[in-house]
């Protein structure tokens, strides 16, 4: 497959009371070699390819076959099949052995759009909030199920924590803290820990219809913050509880959840459990699930150094806030180290697409 990206240009719309730019997301796809891929030899091919070849069930039944909802062509029908029928003869491969299967039957495209030769990578983890099936004094915030009346857009975030939504959606169970809810909100997934020390997921079902507005923004917009990051922006807001309710309405996105099991990560949007440091979620109109994405960036340390990140990651997941084929959300996975890493990701980085030979 040759020259299989086009260029695309900007398309400004003016319209009464005012204008702007629209950005085309679409990805630009530039024919590359292994050897561009810095840190290719030096990544453990083995896990990525495990993970790859538990996607493989997932092409057979894709809506647009081999192809972005946008129409960029990903490889043919018959190529992934044949890529997918050999990891099926080929189970548990050595690092080295995993490497060559990738570099035999697949060529690396750098992706480009006309916004931007780079990619940006944030990143992702899953929360652990408390909570109880339970309404008591202290666990007394409200994880909703998909609502019964269910239409887009619906109601607002600012509605909903107001309480128009009471008695149109189920509730799933309740938590004691509303702004960690509001993180699991942004984080898509997590875990729920129940007085009687059992655990329980909860799991992305719907969202409201309403555009995602990042509060980081607009808190630095307003000048509350100077540096955002996931954690500036959660101490400041535990450090002013009179305005927080109000800050995170200027989001009116909302989440609808789930229940999921509790002892295995979050399911992505295949289905399948996430992979710290192997799954990758993407912007699904322009980037295709299951596909094999090479990530050349950085991720930041305690100590405020910078981690090389080259690593072979798998699509499985999206994000109501990624725009852009090579827009790109890191999993890092649970515990304190990964939220770290995950509050503070937000770099450009290389990204490649491994598409079938033909």
């Amino acid at each position: 497959m040759k020259n299989i990206g086009a260029l695309f240009v900007l398309i400004v719309l003016t319209a009464c009371g005012g204008g702007g730019v629209v950005y085309d997301y679409r990805p630009i796809l530039n024919e590359a070699s292994f050897r561009d891929l810095d840190g290719w030899h030096s990544d453990d091919a083995a896990e990525a390819y495990r993970l790859f070849a538990a996607s493989c069930p997932w092409q057979a039944r894709r809506a647009l076959p081999y192809s972005t909802r946008t129409g960029a062509q990903v490889g043919d029908a018959a190529s992934w099949r044949a890529v997918c029928g050999f990891t099926r003869e080929f189970a548990n491969p050595t690092n080295d052995e995993a490497r060559s299967f990738f570099e035999q039957y697949f060529s690396p495209y750098r992706v480009t759009t006309t916004y931007n030769d780079k990619g940006r990578l944030t990143g992702y983890y899953e929360p652990l909030l408390l909570g109880s099936y339970q309404k008591t004094a202290r666990f007394n915030v409200p994880v909703y199920g998909v609502p019964r009346n269910m239409y887009k857009p619906y109601y607002s975030r600012a509605q909903i924590v107001a309480g128009q939504i009471a008695g149109k959606a189920p509730v799933l169970l309740y938590v004691d803290d509303a702004l960690m809810l509001f993180f699991l909100h942004i984080q898509g997934s997590g875990k729920v820990a129940l007085p009687d020390g059992s655990v329980v997921g909860l799991q992305f079902a719907a969202q409201n219809g309403h555009e995602y507005v990042p509060i980081g923004r607009v808190m630095k917009d307003r000048g509350y913050l100077e540096t955002v990051t996931m954690q500036t922006i959660r101490d400041w807001l535990m450090q002013n509880p009179g305005r927080a309710d109000e800050i995170m309405n200027t989001n009116p996105s909302y989440i609808f959840f789930k229940l999921s099991p509790g002892e295995e990560y979050a399911k992505g949007a295949m289905g399948i459990p996430l992979t710290p440091q192997r799954s990758v979620a993407v912007d699904d109109d322009q980037a295709p699930y299951a596909l094999p994405i090479f990530v050349n960036t950085t991720t930041t340390n305690r100590d405020g150094s910078r981690q090389t990140f080259q690593k072979l990651m798998v699509s499985q997941d999206t994000g109501g806030a990624l725009l852009g084929a090579h827009r790109g959300d890191i999993f890092f996975g649970r515990g304190p180290e990964e939220e770290f890493k995950a509050g503070h990701q937000n770099e450009l980085g290389e990204v490649f697409w491994l598409l079938p030979k033909d």
